[in-house]
């Protein structure tokens, strides 16, 4: 999958092997195993990646005194004594982080083949995959991906281009309609729960859109129908 997913890529961008040596891979652990991560740095790539073993990191972790706090009382990094060796010179880096549930630390291990950057700047670079998990998780929360299954192949592929049409007009509707007013900040999640979903009446005259009425007493309404025109505009 990780082979397909490369060279998809490089067919869509029209990247050839010269490129490869100025883009930066941020993989979670998922695709984070020795062996793939070799295949990838064999490549010339670079990594910013995730390793995909977490009894190494908890053991490797264990071993750590010396911590550099990244979030205050939460998360720490740090220099493994032993280092994971591939085909290209890296850096294996631990972080350490606080599980408030359980009362435990857990560990992970990063791959970097960035050799010069401040541990603290690796963990930034790596954090900035975390805008794509965020919006995976709104849509699944706010489209109720999960709760929508389709038997046939096609009528799958129809819900997800549907998915992707919703998506897309979210994100329009957050940046574009909704900008400098309360809800501008919300997102997909609680822009369907808390904000499309407000009770109300609209009036039409045959297919004129005439009037739209919102609940006073919802706190958003007001927001709302003060960037409802600009849809228009």
């Amino acid at each position: 999958m990780l082979q397909d997913a490369i060279f998809t890529l490089e067919r869509v961008l029209n990247l050839s092997c010269g490129h490869r040596k100025d883009i930066c891979l941020r993989m979670d652990a998922g695709f984070g195993t020795d062996d793939r991560l070799d295949w990838v740095l064999g490549l010339g790539y670079q990594v910013c990646a995730k390793n995909n073993s977490g009894r190494r990191a908890g053991a490797w972790g264990q071993q750590i005194h010396n911590w550099q706090e990244v979030e205050a009382g939460h998360r720490w990094v740090g220099i493994p004594q032993e280092q994971l060796s591939f085909c290209a010179p890296t850096r294996t880096i631990a972080v350490r982080w606080l599980d408030h549930r359980k009362h435990t630390f857990k560990h992970a291990l990063f791959v970097v083949t960035d050799l010069h950057s401040s541990l603290l700047d690796i963990c930034r670079t790596y954090d900035l995959r975390g805008g794509a998990e965020i919006d995976i998780r709104d849509d699944k929360q706010g489209l109720l991906l999960t709760h929508r299954r389709k038997r046939l192949w096609h009528a799958q592929e129809m819900l997800i281009l549907l998915n992707d049409l919703a998506h897309n007009f979210l994100s329009m509707l957050r940046h574009r309609i909704l900008a400098d007013t309360p809800l501008s900040d919300l997102g997909s999640y609680r822009l369907i729960q808390n904000a499309l979903n407000i009770p109300g009446e609209i009036e039409f005259d045959g297919d004129q859109l005439v009037e739209v009425r919102l609940s006073q007493d919802h706190p958003y309404a007001e927001a709302l129908l003060n960037a409802l025109p600009k849809l228009w505009y």
